[in-house]
Order: structure tokens, then sequence, then C-alpha cells
């Protein structure tokens, strides 16, 4: 059924997407593979209808200009014809936006990006609107967090409260530019601060100077935010954990990842939809015969112990996980990585899908009806000592 259009509206080929022509018979729009479409024009009326959909006047008087040049046409073929362009995505809203003004003008290239997911139905600017009232977490002013909280100042989330308890050494400098030479032995948390005000005073930043200890203080860190990006990883395996049942615990969803030495991982989980990190412990487990003495052996070794930091491998991971927080936000595109590891490979460019698991009911102990998770069975694994097993808990004992 055809959807009325208002003949007062201001609409317009998105500005995104040129318009050229080919020959007298044929016209493009856009010049990008999987977007442009070559459409055939012999009488050139979509070619007229299209060069007056520039935004400057009103409906009514782009159907007049089509019209009087093709008297043959009724006012129902040239509005069929502005839906067609708007289901194929080619068509926007033009009228005023708060974006146009000097004060949000910053955001431009953000809007004219997410254009490309509008439609007449929708509100040129509403997805950056959406991320100007979000609240994102981010754990970890390190080695993947320097990385990622520019990006997401430049996003323009509404809120971010960054959490670290670390210091800046000259060891970080090869790859967290967050920080200068000046900020050798000031806290991240603090020198983030100072740059975030810098980058884009527009977001309310909280910086919090705390080591995660346990799920709890997650819990408390996510109340109430709308997503939580988890780029600590020291110690390793249990600080994952520990923000997976803060976040499941408070419903927020989260996106995890981090770099190794030839690959980058990340991995979304939306509470209680999808599965979680717990969750895919259990599924190797079920999978996997030798995982639990693997496991075991990896927790006694001296993972982490070795810093592997090679800055634009660093960087590519990271924009993946910051790209995937605001889709979790805006829901302009899907996520691509909910309850599934995607790793990609820096040597060759490949993304590949290394494991897809689903939500454990009855077996995890953070989203659904398992064990206590400070006894959670996968932790036992070959560890050497009750004392080294309690080190596990997602509780911290002082």
């Amino acid at each position: 059924m055809a959807y009325p259009l208002s003949l007062d509206r201001h609409i317009r080929v998105k500005p995104i997407y040129p318009k050229y022509r080919l020959d007298d018979g044929c016209f493009r729009i856009g010049a990008q593979a999987g977007v442009t479409v070559e459409i055939s024009d012999p009488y050139g009326e979509l070619w007229t209808l299209v060069d007056a959909l520039d935004g400057s006047r009103p409906l009514g008087e782009v159907v007049a200009v089509v019209r009087e040049a093709f008297p043959h046409l009724g006012l129902d073929d040239v509005l069929d014809a502005v839906r067609d362009l708007d289901a194929r995505g080619f068509v926007e809203d033009a009228g005023p936006t708060a974006y146009d003004g000097d004060d949000l003008s910053r955001y431009v290239g953000n809007i004219n990006y997410f254009s490309h997911y509008d439609r007449l139905s929708s509100q040129r600017g509403a997805i950056q609107d959406q991320l100007r009232a979000a609240h994102c977490v981010l754990f970890g002013l390190g080695g993947g967090g320097s990385y990622i909280l520019p990006l997401l100042l430049g996003a323009g989330f509404g809120q971010i409260t960054a959490v670290d308890y670390d210091r800046v050494e000259r060891t970080n400098l090869n790859r967290q530019f967050l920080y200068r030479e000046s900020d050798l032995g000031s806290c991240k948390s603090e020198a983030a601060a100072r740059i975030a005000g810098q980058l884009n005073p527009d977001v309310t930043f909280v910086p919090v100077q705390r080591k995660i200890e346990s799920a709890t203080q997650v819990a408390e860190l996510v109340r109430g935010a709308d997503v939580a990006i988890c780029a600590i990883d020291e110690p390793p395996f249990i600080a994952q954990r520990r923000v997976n049942a803060g976040c499941v615990r408070e419903s927020v969803p989260y996106v995890g990842g981090g770099s190794f030495v030839t690959r980058g991982r990340m991995f979304t989980v939306r509470p209680f939809e999808t599965g979680c990190l717990d969750c895919l412990h259990l599924y190797y487990r079920r999978n996997d015969p030798k995982y639990l003495t693997k496991l075991g052996a990896a927790l006694r070794s001296d993972l982490g112990s070795v810093t592997i930091a090679f800055p634009p491998h660093i960087a590519l991971v990271a924009a993946m996980i910051a790209g995937e927080a605001i889709r979790l936000v805006t829901g302009h595109a899907e996520p691509i990585a909910l309850a599934r590891q995607i790793d990609v490979h820096y040597e060759t460019g490949a993304l590949q899908v290394m494991s897809a698991w689903p939500r454990d009911e009855t077996g995890c102990p953070v989203c659904g009806a398992g064990a206590d998770a400070g006894e959670f069975e996968v932790w036992r694994a070959g560890l050497s000592s009750p004392g080294a097993f309690a080190e596990l808990a997602l509780e911290h004992e002082d």
C-alpha cells in the first residue's frame, strides 16, 4: 500500500550519492559497489525528477516541474517514483536539523554516514540523537581502550565512563596515543579526562580510577548504561568474566576483545538473548574433551606477562569494537559479533568467525540456572591449589 507523501515536504536525493548521466538514455545514482544503480531512462522522465529533488523546493513544486516536462504523467506517477527511490535508499528528508548550526557541526560527517540508513519515514540526524542520549562504559584505557576512547568521543556518545587504575609508563607510548611524555606517572583516567575535554566537550566524561576486582563493581558502574566495552585483560580470563557477569546482572550489552600476536578478536553479548562469556566456556568444554586441561595449563602459565603491541593492528581491532558498540546502541545496522568470536588476521586482513555459541540456559552460572559462579566447574581444571582456584572467583575477597 502506498504511504502518503506531503506535497509541502522538502525531499532530496542524498548528497552522499552522486547522480550522473552516462548518455541520453541512462544515468546512475551512487558510486560504490553494492549501492550504485544504473537506471534506464530513454525519455528522461526519471532524470528530470532526480535532478529536481535537490531539497530546495517542496515536493509539490518538484511534481510540477516533472509534469510540465511530461504532461502525460499524473501526480501518482511522480509520487510512486519518489517512493521507489525511497525504497532503494536514495532520498531523504531535507528539512533543517539541529546539526545544521555551528554548535553541533562537528557531527556532520557522522550525520552524512548515518544518512545511508535513513528513509523518508525517519528524520535526518535521528541516529546521532540516539548516540548523544546514550551512555557507554569503557573498561580499560590501555592499548585497546586508548584507541577506542577517541572513537567514542568522535561518535558523540552523550556520556562516557572510563575505568582504569593504571598510570602512564614509557612503554605505553608506542601505541597509547592519548598520552604524552608529560603524562608519565599520571593516572591514565586523569590524562584521558583532560584529552576528552579537548576532543569533544559535548560529551560528559566520567573518569573512574579503580581496579576491577569483582563483578559487583562492574554491575555498579554499568547500571543504567546503554552499552559497555571490555578492554581490560588482567588478570587473563578472570577480568573478562567479571565484566561479563556484571553486565549480565544489569542486562547491559557489551563488546569484548583484544589483540594477540597476528590476530585481533572481538565478541558481543546481549544478556539473556545471546550466549554470554561463561556460556562460551561451557560450549568449548562440550566440544573439546581437552578444553579443561588446556585452560588449566594456560591459567598456570605466564600468559599475559609479555606485552605484544603493534599500533596499526591494535587500531584495527579497536575500530571494530567501537563500531560494534555503536551498532548496539543505535541499531542502524545489525551487530556483527553477537555470540560470535570474530578474528581479524593482521597479515592477510581476513575476517574469520572462530566460534558461534548458544546461550546455555541450564548450565551457565551467569545468565542461566547453572551452579554458583564462584564454584563454576570450568575453572577447577588443572589448578594447582585451592588458593589458585579462589583467585578465580568473580567476587574479590579482601
